[in-house]
């Protein structure tokens, strides 16, 4: 798909103009499958017919049973960045859950498409949209919506969820809910025009905000599958037309395959789930390569989509053939806005992260680790929000931003 997506412009996007696709991998994924190969190291355990490929400046795993694998460096090297040797410090996976999104594991930190949402997203009319996958929303709450396991979104946008009242009620037909919403226009300007500044402004502001993203979201009502899926596929397409209709800035969506958490039958399990996370990120790709962004290239051109599980596998097998929890893990970006077709960090001889320079991306002994609250401060930076106010003293990597 690489000649398509050349095809379009290379627009220059404004950090504050970029969208996010979050892709969690919860339980635990191991990075030495793909992303991280270490066939040199006698204390990791590799998979015997597995080797390295390098396309540009990117090294990873290959295996005979992973081609989605090559076929997708194949054609998006050139826009990805791989992170390996990123510290989650914990080794339960809550914890860790809650470290690799928001950098802390306070009850009230908002992860990272929270805070996007929240801070640049007031164009939206839901700024983080979750299809799938963990949320944390903090202070952020009124700008983080759920799908719902149930149907309740495409629910609510329909009016079917009248039906689910245990006292019956009578949805309103078209006209008289034009009328209805015609009333409510008026009421919000009215309250507007009459209120002085102060509280009151502020709530009738934020009622108005409010009846103008639910009128925008009944407009679309017909156009997006709002349904959830466990599907990861439908997820990913459900994703793209929420960024392509202009719904939302970011978009959580979840891979588990068949289990990430692999305590047993490590090199079974994990291959699987790295195939089929790969076909299914392919899939993603071509989609928004052939959706029209907002510069005149593709969606692809303005979307960067952050791939990550919370913590990596012990660099030993068990037993039971599987591998055990581990604080160090990986990542991997693809889009703009960063120094792609490149890995930074890497693993010492005890499979710990390496110290980087954070000004350069490049390996140093006097660096620093490349820990999770680093990383979200610099996909903060990413999205053009001040990383600062939200985690004071975390130093971004700065070595591999462009802008």
């Amino acid at each position: 798909m690489l000649p398509l997506r050349k095809a379009y412009a290379e627009a220059a996007v404004p950090t504050t103009g970029r969208k996010f696709i979050f892709v969690v991998n919860y339980g635990g994924w191991d990075p030495t499958r793909v992303l991280c190969p270490e066939f040199d190291n006698p204390n990791v355990d590799m998979e015997r017919d597995a080797g390295t490929t390098t396309l540009g400046g990117i090294s990873f795993t290959d295996h005979a049973d992973r081609p989605s694998v090559s076929a997708f460096m194949n054609s998006w090297h050139e826009r990805t960045l791989i992170l390996k040797g990123i510290l989650v410090p914990s080794v339960a996976h809550e914890n860790c859950l809650r470290l690799c999104m928001t950098g802390s594991t306070r009850q009230d930190a908002s992860d990272w498409p929270a805070i996007m949402g929240g801070v640049l997203g007031a164009d939206y009319a839901l700024p983080h949209l979750v299809a799938a996958g963990p949320s944390f929303p903090g202070e952020f709450g009124a700008f983080v919506t759920r799908t719902g396991t149930s149907g309740q979104l495409p629910a609510l946008l329909d009016g079917t969820i009248l039906d689910w009242s245990d006292t019956p009620v009578s949805a309103p037909n078209s006209r008289a809910e034009a009328t209805m919403d015609r009333y409510l226009e008026r009421r919000a300007a009215a309250w507007n025009l009459a209120t002085a500044p102060g509280r009151d402004a502020a709530l009738g502001g934020a009622y108005g905000t409010a009846l103008e993203r639910a009128q925008s979201l009944k407009g679309l009502r017909e156009l997006v599958n709002w349904s959830a899926s466990s599907s990861f596929a439908e997820q990913c397409s459900f994703a793209v037309d929420a960024l392509s209709l202009g719904v939302s800035r970011c978009v959580t969506v979840s891979f588990s395959g068949v289990g990430w958490d692999t305590h047993v039958y490590n090199d079974l399990y994990q291959s699987q789930n790295w195939e089929s996370l790969f076909s299914g990120l392919g899939k993603l790709m071509d989609e928004l390569a052939v959706k029209p962004g907002d510069l005149g290239g593709s969606l692809a051109d303005e979307t960067i989509v952050v791939v990550l599980s919370e913590m990596g596998r012990t660099p030993r097998l068990n037993s039971g053939q599987g591998k055990d929890h581990w604080p160090y893990t990986g990542m991997m970006l693809v889009g703009q806005g960063f120094t792609a077709n490149r890995v930074v960090g890497g693993y010492d001889s005890l499979y710990y992260g390496k110290t980087v320079d954070l000004d350069t991306g490049e390996l140093i002994d006097s660096g620093a680790n490349m820990s999770s609250d680093t990383v979200g401060a610099t996909l903060l930076r990413l999205a053009g929000v001040d990383s600062e106010e939200f985690l004071p003293g975390v130093a971004r990597m700065d070595g591999v931003v462009e802008d």
